[in-house]
């Protein structure tokens, strides 16, 4: 969560998640190129000692692009929307931001005077951990993946997932438990009218709305959605999903696969890893709880502890003996994390009829919460406004004049 979904956590009376300190390193398969120290002057040094001034470039692009991207703010707290994610884009970085979604984040920062190492081992090693893909992944997404690994980021006491059901309580709506399986045109007096069709426990079911938001990605790696009676009809979009294994391991870490072989010695509580073929995960970390006690500890490199894995392909029984000297128990997780940058080039609609809106299409910008809170705000906006034929408030141009007027 960052920094700017703090206001939602203090609505719902929910806590700061205390941070446990951990040092990170990132692994090429044979040895570690970067190791993070106690001491911040010596985790410069070591920076500049191998990357020169990469890192203080990296650091001017991303906060160019976030302290744009975070007028959205301003322009949402007066009302204002956009209709497609182009326009919300281009109201922010106008066309450079657009192009951010058509050029990868390896070329974006050679271009700005990174050195290809520094991109090799360290962006690299942070696209892995966070969308499990390479430097190629679009511009505007490589920013706000790396923004997200500067620290500045923070979690909720008992998990993230608080904040959606507490806005769930807050907004005393009206859940209904069940699977949507599509949405069917109709009209009343003129005016648009939606069945939503859903299975739940007790069978089939559907109810009437003037207005949907359609929230489940609609692409056909991912999509048991149909419309019916639109014209032109409703299709899937194009592009993929990346798959995203993640194996919960309680056991004790081989430390000596990372050039260790006495345990106690080990001093990383994350592993991050290049872009290198014989490597079969992304990367890895020593996971604490959700709820975390005044008196919790991490625990020591030799004794058992709880890591997460994360890979493309399911870890076999000799790749986790690789990593794992011995093991109580794993659990895997594979799912469809984020959508797969190099699958499409073209940015998915925000209205796919009159008062029918698609939410999911800001993960092709980039996936995280915030994006979807973002993207959430605006549907909000641009559906009040569209129903009220406010067109004022939709897709206005030199908005920071704007606001800058209204203030």
């Amino acid at each position: 969560l960052s920094l700017h979904m703090q206001d939602f956590v203090k609505i719902l009376g929910l806590k700061h998640r205390r941070e446990v300190a951990g040092k990170s390193a990132i692994f090429s398969g044979e040895h570690f190129v970067l190791e993070e120290t106690d001491w911040y002057l010596l985790n410069l040094f070591r920076l500049w000692w191998h990357y020169g001034i990469s890192f203080l470039r990296l650091q001017m692009w991303v906060e160019e692009v976030m302290e744009k991207f975070m007028r959205i703010y301003k322009y949402q707290a007066h009302g204002y929307a956009f209709s497609s994610l182009e326009e919300l884009l281009r109201s922010l970085g106008g066309d450079a931001f657009v192009n951010m979604t058509q050029r990868s984040v390896a070329e974006s920062l050679l271009e700005v005077g990174v050195t290809q190492r520094f991109v090799d081992d360290v962006i690299a090693a942070v696209l892995r951990s966070s969308y499990g893909q390479s430097v190629l992944v679009p511009a505007f997404a490589g920013a706000m993946s790396l923004a997200g690994a500067q620290g500045s980021t923070w979690a909720v006491e008992g998990g993230n997932k608080l904040v959606c059901s507490g806005l769930l309580k807050l907004t005393k709506a009206n859940v209904i438990p069940a699977r949507v399986t599509g949405v069917s045109l109709h009209s009343s007096e003129g005016r648009a009218l939606y069945q939503v069709h859903y299975e739940g426990s007790e069978g089939q079911g559907s109810a009437f709305y003037d207005m949907v938001v359609v929230t489940t990605p609609l692409h056909p790696s991912r999509s048991n959605f149909t419309f019916e009676n639109f014209e032109p009809p409703i299709a899937d979009f194009p592009g993929a999903f990346q798959p995203s294994v993640t194996s919960v391991v309680h056991g004790y870490l081989n430390s000596s696969y990372f050039g260790f072989p006495d345990p106690k010695l080990f001093p990383f509580a994350s592993i991050l890893t290049t872009d290198t073929p014989d490597l079969f995960f992304n990367a890895m970390d020593n996971i604490c709880p959700v709820n975390i006690s005044a008196a919790f500890r991490r625990k020591q490199p030799q004794e058992a502890a709880v890591w997460r894995v994360l890979s493309q392909q399911p870890l076999d029984k000799q790749q986790l003996k690789t990593l794992f000297r011995s093991y109580y128990s794993v659990q895997v997780t594979e799912w469809q994390a984020y959508p797969r940058y190099d699958a499409a080039k073209s940015l998915p609609p925000i209205v796919l009829h009159e008062n029918l809106y698609y939410l999911s299409g800001v993960e092709w910008v980039a996936s995280s919460m915030e994006m979807i809170a973002v993207a959430a705000k605006n549907v909000a906006l641009l559906a009040y406004s569209r129903w009220h034929q406010d067109l004022e408030k939709i897709d206005q141009k030199d908005l920071m004049h704007k606001v800058k007027t209204e203030l």
